[in-house]
C-alpha cells in the first residue's frame, strides 16, 4: 500500500513540474513571438534584405544548346553564395551517345562597392564541383593513344570533380532587375573514366587491375555571359 502511495506521489510531483514548464515555455514564446515581429518589421525597412538573390541564365552556353542556370544568394553586402548547374543529353551525336551534367558551388566575396549606388561590380570567390560524363573520344585524342579508340562509336564514361577559383564582374543594365555578368573559373580538374566500344565493351585499359583510367589537370573549365535577375 505504501509502494502505490509513493508512485502516485511521484506521478503528481512530476505532473506539476511538467505543468510549470508549459506555462513558463508559454510565456517565454509571447515574448519570443513580439521580439520576433519587431526584428521582422526592421528587416522589411532595411535595404540590405531587399532583392536577396538572382536567378541567372548563361547566354553562351544557350547558344551551343548546353542550358546553364544558377541562382546567387545573398549573405551579406559583400558576400554571397552561388549554386549553378549545366545539363545536356544526346543519344547520339557523331555516332556516340552524348551526356554531361555539372554542378558547382560558389562562394563569392564582392571588394568594392560602386559609390554611391551600393551596386556590386568586381568579384572573386572558391569554388568546387561535381559532373558526369558519357561522350566521344576527342578524335586528336585517338591519334596518340590505343588504335582501338579510333572506332567508329566508341566513348568515354566518368565523373569529374573540381576546385578552382572564379573571377567576373557584373555589368549593370538599364531595368533595376536585370544585369550582365562575365565570368571565368578554373583550376584542378581530376577524372575518374573508362573507355567503351560501340557495343558497350570496356577498352583502351591503363591498368587491368584499376576499376577507372584517371587523370588530373590545371585548366579553365567554365565560363560564359549570365543574364541575372533579381528576385
Amino acid at each position: 500500500m505504501c509502494s502505490i502511495n509513493n508512485l502516485i506521489y511521484w506521478f503528481l510531483v512530476r505532473l506539476k513540474i511538467f505543468f510549470l514548464i508549459v506555462i513558463s515555455l508559454g510565456s517565454i514564446n509571447a515574448q519570443s513571438n513580439n521580439e520576433l515581429e519587431k526584428q521582422l518589421k526592421l528587416y522589411n525597412k532595411d535595404s540590405i534584405f531587399k532583392s536577396t538573390a538572382e536567378i541567372k541564365v548563361n547566354l553562351i552556353s544557350a547558344i551551343i544548346l548546353i542550358p546553364n542556370i544558377g541562382i546567387e544568394v545573398k549573405l551579406s553586402e559583400k558576400l554571397s553564395y552561388q549554386l549553378d548547374t549545366s545539363s545536356v543529353s544526346y543519344d547520339q551525336m557523331e555516332g556516340s551517345p552524348f551526356h554531361a551534367t555539372q554542378i558547382f558551388n560558389e562562394l563569392r566575396f564582392y571588394p568594392k562597392l560602386k559609390a554611391h549606388k551600393n551596386q556590386r561590380s568586381f568579384f572573386i570567390g572558391p569554388h568546387w564541383g561535381y559532373g558526369m560524363f558519357t561522350l566521344r573520344v576527342p578524335k586528336f585524342f585517338t591519334y596518340i593513344v590505343d588504335t582501338g579508340l579510333k572506332e567508329e562509336g566508341s566513348y568515354q564514361s566518368g565523373r569529374n570533380t573540381y576546385y578552382g577559383i572564379t573571377v567576373g564582374k557584373k555589368i549593370p543594365l538599364k531595368s533595376k532587375k536585370l544585369n550582365l555578368e562575365v565570368f571565368i573559373g578554373g583550376g584542378s580538374s581530376q577524372s575518374y573514366y573508362r573507355y567503351y566500344n560501340k557495343l558497350g565493351n570496356r577498352i583502351y585499359v591503363d591498368n587491368p587491375d584499376e576499376m577507372f583510367n584517371n587523370s588530373g589537370e590545371e585548366l579553365i573549365y567554365r565560363g560564359g555571359l549570365m543574364l541575372t535577375f533579381k528576385i
